[in-house]
C-alpha cells in the first residue's frame, strides 16, 4: 500500500475553494473530483499544483484547468 494520499495535499487551503471563485457548490464538487481527489493524475493536470512543484505560488485566481503553459503562466506573472 502506497503512503502517498490519493487527493492534492493543497486542497483544504487552496483559493479556488475558499472564496467565491466558483460559481456554484456543484461546480466546486466537479473540480474537486477532476483534479484534487483524482489522485496523481488529477494533481498533474491541475496548473495550480504544476505551480507549486515549479516552485512558484499560483495566483489565487489561477484555475486548475488554465490552457497555458507552466512557463507561459510564470511569464504572465
Amino acid at each position: 500500500m502506497s503512503d502517498k494520499p490519493n487527493y492534492c495535499p493543497k486542497t483544504e487551503t487552496c483559493p479556488l475553494f475558499q472564496g467565491e471563485m466558483l460559481a456554484s457548490k456543484k461546480a466546486q464538487e466537479i473540480y474537486m473530483r477532476i483534479y484534487c481527489t483524482a489522485g496523481e493524475i488529477g494533481m498533474n493536470r491541475c496548473k495550480r499544483f504544476q505551480m507549486v512543484k515549479a516552485g512558484y505560488k499560483p495566483a489565487d485566481t489561477l484555475m486548475p484547468n488554465d490552457e497555458r503553459s507552466v512557463d507561459d503562466i510564470i511569464k504572465d506573472l
